[in-house]
């Protein structure tokens, strides 16, 4: 079972190629300003430079921002940081948050050692229209991911699904 699900990450990506066309004719307009009118008028080239440095942070940061189901381990990364992972084999469940918790939680991992790790990349911004109204609804992840337990524990054999604590 392999999966990826983003969220603002389409955003970043529409938002990047919006900055590079108007990094482009921003290019145009000035060397056009630099050839017709004042040579001195080249220095505004850093403009178009600085757009295309933005459209290359939104293209990063739309890329980086998943969870990710792959059939040994699940995948989180948020726009910014490491990703990180955990195996299957070191999950004990998957837990549903309580309404009314944080927006950007998604899920909780809890561990065979007892440790409980949030799962909270897959955060909606506070001025995406979705959420305007309602709170993010995060039950495509949540689903995700426990189908996605699901399935590694019904490829494992019987006794080796629950080891002696």
């Amino acid at each position: 079972m392999n999966r990826v699900i983003r969220r603002e990450g389409n955003i970043s990506k529409v938002i990047g190629w919006m900055l590079v066309v108007m990094a482009i004719i921003a290019f145009i307009t000035v060397i056009l300003l630099a050839v017709f009118a004042e040579p001195v008028l080249l220095i505004f080239l850093f403009g178009p430079v600085i757009l295309l440095i933005g459209a290359w942070v939104n293209f990063h940061l739309g890329a980086r921002a998943r969870l990710e189901i792959t059939p040994e381990e699940f995948i989180w990364c948020g726009f910014t940081g490491r990703p990180r992972r955990i195996a299957w084999r070191e999950l004990d469940r998957i837990l549903i948050p309580a309404p009314g918790s944080r927006y950007r939680l998604a899920a909780a991992a809890r561990l065979r050692d007892g440790r409980i790790v949030e799962i909270d990349s897959l955060w909606l911004s506070p001025t995406n229209p979705a959420n305007m109204l309602t709170p993010p609804d995060h039950t495509e992840a949540q689903r995700a991911l426990i189908d996605g337990h699901k399935a590694y524990l019904a490829s494992m054999p019987a006794q080796a699904q629950f080891p002696k604590r």
